[in-house]
């Protein structure tokens, strides 16, 4: 079986080289972008089973990368990742959340984060 393949993207580096052990723990192929360009860039490559996307960074919301990918053709699945309650109506209001696997609350439960990931 292919180790499943998840990019993280997050400006936290401290965080994702945490969730990067975790995953690989899991056997995924996991790597992490902190720098919301190019992990854009990254998602539009293809080359991910499932993508971690913050939706809180310095360069640009969860939601702004979504309305950018939206007309991409996007085949990864992704989550949005979020500490505020409210992302999910946003990305509702937004008309984002057809391109959403799901939501994962920080902070997050591990095993309810790998159930998720894992599915």
């Amino acid at each position: 079986m292919t180790a499943r393949r998840v990019l993280i993207i997050d400006d936290d580096r401290e965080y994702c080289m945490e969730l990067v052990e975790t995953l690989k723990g899991e056997n995924c192929r996991a790597e992490y972008e902190c720098d919301a360009w190019r992990g854009e860039q990254l998602i539009k490559s293809g080359g991910y089973d499932t993508v971690l996307l913050d939706h809180k960074m310095s360069e640009m919301t969860g939601t702004e990368m979504l309305k950018r990918l939206k007309n991409c053709g996007v085949k990864s699945r992704i989550f949005i990742v979020s500490g505020r309650p409210s992302v999910e109506e946003e990305i509702r209001k937004e008309n984002l959340f057809d391109m959403v696997s799901g939501i994962i609350m920080k902070p997050l439960d591990l095993n309810e984060f790998l159930r998720r990931v894992m599915d």
